[in-house]
């Protein structure tokens, strides 16, 4: 969907796009392209593209820091956050300065793939068992679990945002069954997502195309997650927003001089 939706809003201004799957790419490509839209998680192949000096939305800087949720912790460090814990893969681990319940996930997991809450240590042993050998995170559980905020961005602007709840569980993921409703942005979301926008700016990695998730412990808004390859399917659900036509022309705006 996302592929040729961009495709049709993208050949009005004289643009073809056309899609690679990463085991099909050569380097140097045969054909250089005059940007990329990455739609995959890899940093270090977006990097490929960025060192022959094509244009990459998003950087294989934000590839980098989003991907691995070890990263996203510590580039945001000083704004609201979860305690959170980094036990090595391959060993039984006991917490050490959070308490149980706990939320277990895989630091490269994506769409509530083997997140899990945990009430004891023998829950968190089996839901690292189930990472394993891959690295984990460990995180106090926030008081509104099952529930969170997708704030979509793009190029550093905020366009919409989407309240996902789960129906069962902790998982509010829109493809696992989570409920979506088009949400309007309170002063204290709207402040920390332009928190999270100005980190990633100042520090060299600005956001194209990118979703920050909030979640909410204590009736207060906390970072979550930031996500790189962010879906758009639950934002057409529930709006009339066509964010991916809004892509393309930033996009064409930023490199051929087109008008939005």
């Amino acid at each position: 969907m996302f592929a040729e939706h961009m495709r049709k809003k993208a050949k009005p201004l004289g643009i073809d796009i056309h899609v690679t799957l990463t085991e099909d790419l050569t380097f140097p490509p045969h054909t250089l392209p005059d940007f990329v839209i990455s739609r995959q998680r890899d940093h270090l192949l977006s990097e490929k593209f960025e060192k022959l000096h094509i244009p990459v939305f998003n950087r294989s800087r934000v590839s980098e820091i989003c991907n691995d949720k070890h990263n996203t912790h510590r580039f945001l460090d000083g704004l609201p956050l979860m305690k959170t814990e980094f036990p090595e893969p391959g060993n039984s681990y006991i917490p050490i300065a959070i308490s149980f319940p706990l939320v277990v996930k895989p630091a490269f997991g994506h769409g509530g793939d083997r997140v899990a809450l945990v009430e004891n240590q023998r829950q968190l042993d089996a839901a690292l068992s189930a990472i394993d050998p891959q690295p984990a995170i460990i995180q106090e559980s926030a008081s509104e679990a099952g529930k969170d905020l997708r704030v979509y961005v793009l190029f550093g602007r905020i366009v919409a945002a989407v309240m996902r709840t789960a129906q069962n569980g902790i998982v509010s993921n829109y493809k696992r069954g989570g409920n979506v409703e088009l949400h309007t942005l309170t002063a204290a979301e709207k402040e920390l997502a332009q928190a999270v926008i100005d980190r990633f700016a100042e520090r060299g990695a600005p956001l194209s195309f990118a979703g920050i998730d909030l979640i909410y412990h204590n009736a207060t808004p906390v970072v979550n997650e930031v996500e790189d390859v962010v879906g758009s399917r639950m934002l057409y659900k529930v709006s009339d927003i066509d964010v991916l036509d809004l892509y393309i022309r930033e996009i064409a705006k930023r490199l051929f001089d087109h008008s939005a």
